[in-house]
């Protein structure tokens, strides 16, 4: 019982340093043919939008947010996506709760 605390307490402590490093990569993902990107951490964070001049158009905002929408959105999926990946290579695909 001792050494699967112990395994329990070394896989929680990789996890931990994963959710770290992946908390300081970025992701980009864009909408529009590049024209709107949004930049995202590991950790879920929306830090940038890059919005391309020419997108901008005053009488047709929605398309405009739609696509900040649609680049958020799937950056944040990716970075959920990226998280999990990193997780999972550590468990073994075993979802182990209250372990992370």
């Amino acid at each position: 019982m001792n050494s699967l605390v112990r395994q329990a307490q070394k896989m929680q402590s990789r996890i931990t340093k994963v959710q770290e490093e992946i908390g300081n990569k970025t992701i980009e993902a864009s909408t529009g043919g590049g024209m709107v990107t949004a930049v995202v951490n590991g950790k879920q964070e929306l830090l940038q939008i890059k919005i391309n001049p020419d997108v901008v158009d005053p009488s047709d905002v929605e398309v405009l947010e739609e696509m900040v929408l649609g680049a958020v959105n799937q950056a944040m999926e990716m970075a959920g996506e990226m998280m999990n990946s990193e997780i999972e290579k550590i468990t073994g695909g075993l979802n182990i709760p209250g372990l992370f």
